[in-house]
């Protein structure tokens, strides 16, 4: 019996401790915050996201480039494009051109009852977007808690339509948002030129194999011998396609006063003095370099170590285009320079667009292009798993990036800057690289340059068999509803 009670008493007290143990941890548990704060998930060191979100969108990421070579054939979900048409009706492709263009034409710019018109913006956030919505919450974190962001346009430029990444662009409410669309992109039209068609040579195909099959662009290789690869050429169209749309299609559409344009990527990150340093250079152009037309608000650093002694000075440089590529900033008379190259831009055998532009600011030009660029970057580049590679850790190099500016916070926002770092010597630009031989690319590269202007199904051109393919769709084009959100495109053919 006294055995009994003992064991009885020990049971009670362990009772009791797991109680009191649940009651503490209760209490200091974080009340459960909303998944989104202006528009982006909250951070994994803030209690926002769990473990598993985060584990699902880099999965996602993961998924979308385990296989680069046969992605372009797989992207058939079009859940994100809510066509308007008749119950089993085909479209051609000429339908989905208009109906992705009358979209970017008339987008319902985001927060402008808050933020007021675009007359008011001083500069553009162009954002090139692609598939990798991880690291776009990232940039979207940094652009919010960047100053003077408020007195921004944010341009967010898709070549695909990916829910999550429109959830993330719609609920911000920080800026003024527009969102445009490649219309000639993959995920619409992955099987038929500008996609990669079956017809198409194989990459490494020889070019007399390539011949005696009767491949349909047997005889257009690059200089190196190998054929186009959609998914690659699709960059530089992509790029090129909207330049030409921000200066066309919204800086001359709403008259805006002449703003600089800021071109990101979504795997960059904005320091938080990113627009005040910016604002500093345009202000004090004249004294820094009068004749520089390009400011470079990133730079390819081998090492942070002096991060903080450099984060007041500048450099002024022959633009180069693998150092003063990232985060790099323009106006519309400049701009109108590069197109006046198109030839030579479309020409180039490079599917990269910085290395086609470099030859455009040596070659074509009358004077090669200088730069003001930030010897500590106020553009950071976090992407380690894209085109190229397949690592696809994003918050290590968040965590990395977030660390230096935490470091150097105090150091931020300087009053004035200076030029410290001065050359003229031009570095010799580098070969072609390739990838941009087959002539359909280099005519659609000239079809670019008008983003405005309508290419008729009837014309010769380059998209005729793109335009007049006929797309069955199913009887229901239902949409993913858990995560995502639909992309609205109206016709204006009233199907």
């Amino acid at each position: 019996m006294m055995v009994y009670r003992r064991i009885h008493r020990l049971a009670n007290a362990v009772i009791v401790c797991c109680l009191f143990g649940f009651i503490v941890i209760f209490l200091k548990a974080p009340v459960e915050e909303q998944q989104l704060r202006d528009g982006v998930p909250i951070l994994s060191q803030n209690p926002g996201w769990s473990s598993n979100d985060w584990e699902g969108l880099n999965k996602e990421v993961s998924d979308l480039l385990e296989n680069d070579s046969s992605r372009t054939s797989d992207r058939t979900d079009w859940s994100g494009w809510d066509f308007k048409l008749t119950e089993g009706k085909a479209l051609t492709g000429a339908d989905i051109v208009e109906s992705v263009s009358y979209l970017n034409e008339n987008f319902d710019i985001l927060n402008t009852a808050k933020f007021g018109d675009l007359s008011s913006v001083k500069t553009i956030l162009v954002i090139q977007v692609h598939d990798r919505p991880v690291y776009l919450q990232y940039l979207i974190e940094s652009m919010r808690n960047t100053k003077g962001i408020e007195e921004a346009l944010l341009v967010f430029s898709h070549d695909i339509n990916v829910g999550i990444n429109n959830e993330l662009i719609r609920n911000i409410t920080f800026a003024r948002v527009y969102q445009i669309f490649y219309p000639y992109n993959l995920q619409l039209f992955p099987l038929v030129f500008p996609g990669q068609s079956p017809s198409d040579c194989p990459e490494k195909m020889k070019r007399d194999k390539a011949q005696e099959t009767n491949c349909s662009n047997w005889s257009y290789p690059d200089k190196y011998g190998n054929y186009r690869v959609a998914q690659l050429t699709q960059i530089k169209h992509h790029w090129w396609w909207k330049m030409n749309f921000v200066f066309d299609g919204i800086v001359d559409k709403f008259a805006m006063n002449d703003p600089w344009v800021l071109l990101l990527e979504e795997d960059h990150m904005l320091a938080p003095d990113a627009l005040h340093v910016l604002d500093i250079i345009v202000s004090n152009r004249p004294k820094y370099c009068a004749n520089c037309e390009i400011i470079s608000l990133g730079f390819y650093l081998k090492s942070t170590n002096k991060y903080g002694q450099d984060i007041s000075h500048l450099g002024v440089h022959p633009w180069y285009s693998s150092k003063h590529n990232m985060g790099m900033a323009l106006q519309k008379n400049t701009w109108k320079k590069i197109k006046g190259c198109s030839d030579m831009f479309c020409k180039w055998d490079d599917y990269n667009w910085d290395w086609s532009l470099m030859q455009v600011s040596a070659k074509c030009l009358p004077q090669r292009f200088r730069v003001i660029f930030t010897k500590s970057p106020r553009v950071i580049h976090i992407g380690d798993c894209g085109v190229h590679t397949h690592r696809c850790e994003a918050h290590k190099a968040l965590q990395s990036t977030q660390e230096l500016f935490r470091q150097h916070k105090d150091l931020l926002f300087p009053t004035s800057l200076s030029v410290t770092d001065t050359s003229r010597r031009s570095l010799k630009p580098s070969k072609e690289n390739g990838g941009w031989g087959d002539i359909r690319d280099r005519q659609l590269c000239e079809i670019n340059k008008s983003p405005l202007d309508r290419v008729s199904a009837q014309s010769p051109t380059v998209l005729h068999e793109m335009l007049n393919q006929k797309i069955q769709f199913p009887p229901s084009n239902k949409t993913i509803t858990s995560s995502t959100t639909t992309t609205k495109i109206y016709s204006r053919l009233n199907l």
